[in-house]
């Protein structure tokens, strides 16, 4: 339901930030949160999946190592937004601050997940998508043209979250049991290639798309993955989030194998009634509310089907090999994860010659077969008669 109602408001701050900026605009919008989402994500270099997989003491160092990470990141992703796509120094501004606080959002986020502690983890996780919102009424309210407001106050919303998430952190620490706090760098950075491959894959689309289309169809982009991709995003991210810390306590085989049936019967129900329901409210949404100033045609919204599906798959793989597989098997599927990008980016460059529908199957086609080689990989540990190692217990 929390992820729910954070994927309402990623969707209503979109529509209505289409309906009100000019499509130039928005289409810089669609570009800066991209890169945001994509830097935030792969901040912490790994840490926070460490801090899934083991308990770690979270004090200053913990810490230090997070912002020592985000500040690389953030300085790297700035250096490519500048090359790539010529920024304003207040935007790449903005892109540096969101991305060092959101990878400290993050490692924060992924504490209170490890502990189970669902509720203050999922408001800092997903307070992003809900202070987009914030912007898009400010937007509104100040009847502004420009994507620079929406884009600050998001980036304030990092910063308040990622300062709340440690402050909560550092008061209760004297009442925790100490963990240390060494962690090998080597399965950081694998778990870091991990969310990497997938973070390019889910933002490929984005930045591909100004280099062979057209701003409007950028702009296009921005409101398909509003409305239909939005049920699909919000179920990629929660396929993993409570099956991790359950997978990685199940004590035997089948009870693993209970779990993911039980969530993939869950998730399947919601995506076929859910594919319905977009469907039939796609057109109406087009006419009514954006009053025909993006077009959504029936090739468009099957290929965003197609490719939510394909995510969807990936997450269950994904949280997979985040929960049960070992060092050596992270770092393999690194590499066949980051071997799906390659092939992804010349196949939706391929298919731009088709439009806007061939840049999404070509990354589709990345999604698919990122999924299919990281279930090969880890699906001895599906299988019963593999021993349930006592670490995961």
């Amino acid at each position: 339901m929390v992820y729910g109602l954070s994927g309402l408001g990623f969707s209503g701050a979109n529509l209505v930030l289409a309906r009100v900026l000019p499509t130039a605009e928005y289409g810089l919008f669609t570009l800066i949160i991209a890169l945001v989402n994509l830097g935030y994500a792969l901040a912490p270099v790994g840490v926070d999946g460490i801090v899934q997989r083991r308990h770690l003491d979270a004090g200053p160092r913990l810490l230090w190592r997070t912002l020592t990470a985000s500040f690389l990141v953030g300085g790297i992703l700035v250096v490519v937004a500048e090359l790539g796509y010529h920024m304003s120094s207040g935007m790449l501004a903005a892109l540096f601050l969101s991305t060092v606080a959101g990878g400290a959002m993050a490692v924060a986020g992924a504490q209170f997940q490890s502990e189970r502690r669902y509720a203050i983890s999922l408001a800092l996780t997903q307070s992003p998508n809900l202070m987009l919102l914030v912007a898009a009424l400010a937007v509104v309210a100040f009847n502004s043209r420009e994507a620079w407001l929406p884009i600050v106050i998001s980036t304030l919303g990092f910063l308040l979250a990622a300062t709340y998430g440690w402050w909560v952190l550092f008061r209760e620490r004297p009442t925790k049991q100490g963990h240390g706090d060494w962690f090998p760098w080597g399965e950081a950075l694998s778990i870091a290639g991990l969310n990497a491959a997938g973070l390019v894959l889910l933002q490929l689309d984005r930045l591909i798309i100004p280099q062979v289309l057209p701003v409007h169809d950028l702009a296009t982009y921005g409101v398909l993955a509003a409305i239909v991709g939005s049920l699909f995003r919000v179920l990629q991210m929660g396929v993993g989030y409570t099956l991790v810390p359950r997978l990685r306590a199940a004590p035997t085989v089948d009870v693993r194998r209970r779990l993911i049936t039980h969530e993939a019967q869950l998730v399947g129900a919601i995506v076929v009634a859910g594919s319905v329901v977009i469907w039939f409210v796609t057109p109406l949404v087009e006419r009514w509310f954006l009053q025909g100033k993006y077009h959504l045609g029936a090739a468009l919204m099957l290929a965003a089907l197609v490719s939510g599906v394909a995510k969807i798959i990936n997450a269950f793989t994904k949280a997979t090999v985040t929960a049960l597989a070992s060092p050596a098997e992270v770092s393999v599927v690194n590499l066949l994860g980051w071997a799906s990008v390659a092939l992804a980016v010349p196949a939706a460059v391929f298919g731009a010659r088709w439009g806007l529908v061939g840049v999404i199957y070509g990354v589709s086609l990345g999604w698919l077969t990122r999924a299919v080689t990281a279930l090969y990989i880890t699906l001895r540990h599906l299988r019963r008669s593999t021993p349930v190692p006592a670490a995961a217990h």
